[in-house]
């Protein structure tokens, strides 16, 4: 995405929209049925497409508001929104992994070969890094980390929880059997 750039280009996909807060909420209740549940997740891919296009093409809000922040301190001028926006803690921070690697050869013929990657530090005290990379069809890598000093947090128990997640994804989407 950055070659849409002259000097390349970052930006940042905000994915806790209203969709996505619906989908989760209902998967957490476990009282609604897998079509309904299937809806939502589409909703909510459907946004999250929208956004990360849109991040792509230099319309997202991060860097803007980064900009805003820039030029209000080479101005001195004071805003009371961008201070409260830019305050926020950023308790979980996520990125994906580069997955070059496995152009080298094939995942599937050489599942032995793939690698995990680097992860990287939470940026709160009481916050998460969590990286990630898609390694072909069948294999997710993640890296999760926390600080020891704080209660607050488990690397460990917020790994199991992604594990279980995505469990739970594959149930929702598993066509079932039928005798032949």
């Amino acid at each position: 995405m950055t070659r849409m750039f002259r000097e390349g280009r970052t930006e940042t996909v905000r994915s806790c929209t209203s969709e996505s807060t619906a989908f989760v909420q209902a998967m957490v209740e476990r009282s609604h049925a897998k079509a309904d549940l299937r809806d939502l997740f589409q909703k909510a891919t459907k946004k999250h497409q929208n956004m990360y296009r849109l991040a792509m093409t230099g319309a997202g809000i991060d860097r803007h508001l980064f900009c805003l922040y820039l030029v209000s301190k080479y101005l001195g001028v004071s805003s009371p929104f961008l201070a409260e926006v830019l305050s926020e803690p950023w308790r979980l921070s996520t990125s994906q992994i580069p997955h070059s690697q496995i152009r080298m050869f094939d995942p599937e013929q050489h599942p032995n070969h793939l690698g995990a990657g680097g992860g990287f530090g939470p940026v709160a005290d009481d916050g998460y890094g969590v990286s990630y990379m898609i390694a072909g069809e069948n294999t997710i890598f993640f890296h999760v980390s926390s600080k020891f000093s704080s209660s607050e947090t488990n690397a460990q128990r917020f790994g199991n929880h992604i594990r279980q997640a995505l469990l739970d994804l594959a149930d929702l989407f598993q066509v079932p059997k039928t005798d032949s």
